[in-house]
Formats: C-alpha cells, structure tokens, sequence
C-alpha cells in the first residue's frame, strides 16, 4: 500500500486487514480526514496518538 500517512506518523503496521498509525504526539481532525480520504470505505477510530483503519464486515444473506 502506498499511503501518505500524516506527518506525525512514526510507526504504521499493517495487523491483518487492519492499518495502525502511531504518532509521538496526538494525532488531530486533518490528520484523520487525510487517512480517511484514502480508505472511503473503512471503518476508523482517532484515540489520541493511535489511528486504527479496518475494513467494513461482509454482509451476509
């Protein structure tokens, strides 16, 4: 995956289907925005200095 993760991003893994963005310092409003940006169909969390991005569940019929 080529991201552009926010300037403040020290560590990204990649734990599954799930993206985890660690920063130094509290990640803000943009810094979500321009993940979000990126992944229009995921799920998101901003918990301060950790931004979590994971797929949507399959509906099921």
């Amino acid at each position: 995956m080529n991201a552009t993760w926010p300037s403040g991003t020290l560590h990204a893994s990649n734990i599954g289907n799930a993206w985890v963005l660690q920063a130094a310092g509290d990640f803000d409003a943009d810094d979500l925005t321009l993940v979000r940006d990126q992944f229009p169909d995921q799920y998101f969390t901003l918990d301060g200095d950790v931004i979590t991005v994971w797929p949507r569940p399959r509906e099921t019929r």
